[in-house]
């Protein structure tokens, strides 16, 4: 469910100035990811996301107007994920690698990871687990 809200977020998002963004969110932003000086920002209804790298992995947050934390999307190492996801991916992707993964947390500290994975022609498959490796749902992209 979260990954369609960011998806809709992103989808019909406006692009937004980091100068125009309320002084909660600029705050709580610098406060969490001081180094980081080149975010995306964007906005839709009352929530402002930005995405970002740190050390080349990709991140993405997103507030509401009072800079309180309503999504996160992190990138994680593979070999950092519940033990339960490979063995999943490799009896029901068969022919596909695990590229890389996410750890989402929502505005109610609910953890889920999403895996994407890629066969040799190309194709790709995003899996998302709960927080103790339990498929939740996936699909072709």
């Amino acid at each position: 469910m979260l990954i369609l809200c960011v998806a809709s977020v992103l989808v019909h998002a406006q692009t937004v100035s980091e100068n125009d963004l309320p002084e909660p969110v600029q705050k709580k932003f610098k406060k969490m990811y001081s180094k980081v000086t080149d975010a995306d920002w964007s906005s839709k209804d009352d929530a402002y996301t930005a995405e970002f790298l740190v050390n080349k992995a990709k991140y993405s947050i997103s507030f509401n107007e009072k800079g309180e934390v309503v999504g996160k999307k992190e990138a994680v190492a593979i070999a950092t994920l519940p033990q339960t996801v490979g063995p999943y991916m490799s009896k029901n992707h068969k022919g596909f690698k695990m590229k890389e993964a996410y750890k989402i947390t929502d505005e109610k500290k609910v953890v889920t990871y999403e895996v994407h994975s890629k066969n040799k022609a190309g194709d790709e498959v995003t899996a998302i687990f709960d927080n103790k490796g339990k498929f939740v749902k996936g699909g072709d992209e």
